[in-house]
């Protein structure tokens, strides 16, 4: 009966009513697991907070107290449950928060809301969200809840150039994201004097769920949201990291972490062979260079064996292509990719050299080569 009446006056908490939200988590009972939104000692609350649904964080915004800088401001952080994955998910929690702070409405902002509304123009649908917006700030005490994926989105492209692929990340609707941001910076918790007086200020809350790390981290700088040190610190590590020049060990080349695109690296992948020795003795990269390079100190304090060096400095061949190897290195290699390797993984020159030596085709190609040389 309840949820017929809600349905029939439209009183949904997203797509959902409030009976079959308590349905759906009548046997699986959590709330003890949620937490609350209590008063914090020495700090006042702003009305803020961010949700990301990717790393699984809520970050509740507070300004201390008892600073000598009025206007600094932390972020409370708290852990999602696994079993909030997503906005229907967060349903119980958020009406937990709003219960705990006395709220008088709490609002749903989503598609489900635009679609339940028709408001599939651009002016039906700012006209939607000025008005719950509107109607949650006469009240005394609000919760607004914004699920910025729905409402605004990422649109991604992937192109492909001379210098690699790249993706390219920009906002489905700027209009709705600037509109939230506004109305987001405008929540507050008015500061209460003693416990008597706490239940008469005035708390208008604004929350934002999203899960797309772009989408949240362009939020979070249009709105100056208060990041967590832990999160600034990776940020700093990042940028950091991106203006670090950074030696490649497969090509010898210095390189940018954001300039470094597929085929840059130009490299060989596959050990030294002696072409001219009966059993095609097997090399490393580096330590047929060092041959090279020792050989030539020799010529250079000797000149008769000059001649001898340009006969065998031809020698050494990448088993991968075949190319001469030079005391340059191996400029002009025979493979394309990025710098580095997958996943950020460190490898050293001795581990590198060792991928190179084990790699079976190659192996069977020199062995092959060899047999060849059996038979004539």
């Amino acid at each position: 009966m309840a949820n017929d009446i809600a349905q029939q006056y439209r009183i949904f908490i997203g797509s959902e009513t409030l009976p079959t939200l308590l349905l759906r988590t009548l046997e699986d009972d959590q709330t003890a697991l949620l937490g609350t939104l209590p008063n914090k000692r020495n700090s006042v609350y702003t009305g803020r907070i961010v949700i990301n649904l990717s790393t699984g964080s809520i970050a509740v915004e507070a300004t201390i107290l008892h600073s000598t800088d009025k206007h600094k401001k932390i972020a409370y952080h708290e852990r999602l449950t696994g079993r909030e994955t997503d906005m229907q998910h967060l349903l119980e929690r958020l009406t937990i928060y709003g219960k705990s702070r006395n709220v008088q409405l709490l609002q749903l902002i989503d598609l489900s809301l635009l679609s339940i509304e028709s408001a599939h123009d651009e002016k039906r649908k700012f006209e939607i969200l000025t008005e719950r917006v509107d109607e949650c700030s006469n009240y005394r005490r609000s919760m607004i809840v914004y699920d910025l994926d729905s409402l605004v989105g990422v649109n991604k492209s992937e192109g492909q150039s001379s210098a690699g692929n790249s993706t390219n990340i920009s906002l489905t609707n700027q209009g709705v994201f600037t509109f939230v941001g506004d109305r987001f910076q405008k929540a507050h918790v008015d500061m209460a004097r003693s416990d008597e007086e706490q239940a008469l200020v005035k708390e208008n809350w604004a929350i934002v769920v999203g899960r797309d790390p772009f989408l949240l981290r362009q939020f979070c700088d249009f709105i100056q949201f208060t990041r967590a040190t832990e999160e600034l610190e990776e940020e700093e590590e990042y940028r950091r990291r991106q203006e670090q020049k950074i030696k490649c060990i497969k090509c010898n080349d210095y390189y940018l972490e954001q300039d470094n695109k597929m085929g840059v690296c130009v490299h060989h992948d596959g050990f030294v062979y002696d072409n001219s020795s009966p059993r095609l003795a097997k090399y490393s990269q580096q330590s047929a260079i060092q041959q090279l390079l020792k050989e030539e100190a020799l010529a250079t304090n000797q000149p008769a064996q000059r001649e001898r060096l340009e006969r065998v400095k031809q020698r050494f061949k990448f088993i991968c292509c075949n190319q001469t190897v030079n005391t340059a290195g191996n400029v002009g290699g025979c493979k394309k990719g990025r710098h580095g390797f997958e996943e950020n993984r460190t490898v050293t020159l001795d581990e590198w050299e060792r991928m190179c030596d084990e790699n079976r085709e190659y192996y069977q190609k020199r062995a092959n080569l060899f047999n060849n040389r059996l038979n004539t």
